[in-house]
């Protein structure tokens, strides 16, 4: 869902370090999907750090969740949606509050819903819109998964 160009690396090599990073001075998004943008703490034991990470997909997503622990949290979390899943044109990044799937009582087609702050949700499930949804399961909850 991200790339990016060999043009746009900067610092190649282990400059920095760790020669297995790399750093780029853009990418780019090919696809019109929602994404997350999300702060990610590290902490070191004499200090905390914070990066932001650029999910792509809910499954990525999951497993950044399943990776964290007690030296290693999200402090902030935000859905980047593209206009047309809010009916609007405009590319809107806002706080994220849950992330769930959800199924509609027709064909159990599994489809994922985004609630924000606000009390606004937004949904990629196929039947959006025409059919009353009900979740089948939470991915993300920012009550249980953000910490300070």
């Amino acid at each position: 869902m991200f790339m990016t160009y060999r043009h746009a690396e900067l610092l190649p090599g282990g400059i920095l370090g760790d020669p297995r990073v790399q750093h780029w001075q853009f990418v780019e998004q090919d696809i019109h999907c929602p994404w997350f943008y999300v702060e990610l703490v590290r902490d070191y034991g004499d200090e905390q750090v914070g990066s932001m990470l650029m999910i792509p997909t809910v499954p990525v997503l999951q497993q950044v969740l399943g990776e964290l622990g007690d030296r290693l949290w999200l402090s902030q979390a935000f859905l980047v949606s593209p206009g047309h899943l809010r009916g609007e044109k405009n590319w809107l990044m806002e706080p994220l509050t849950e992330v769930c799937i959800a199924e509609d009582d027709e064909n159990n087609h599994p489809g994922y819903v985004y609630r924000v702050e606000g009390g606004s949700s937004y949904s990629t499930h196929p039947a959006c819109g025409r059919a009353k949804l009900r979740t089948t399961e939470v991915i993300f909850s920012a009550g249980h998964h953000l910490r300070a």
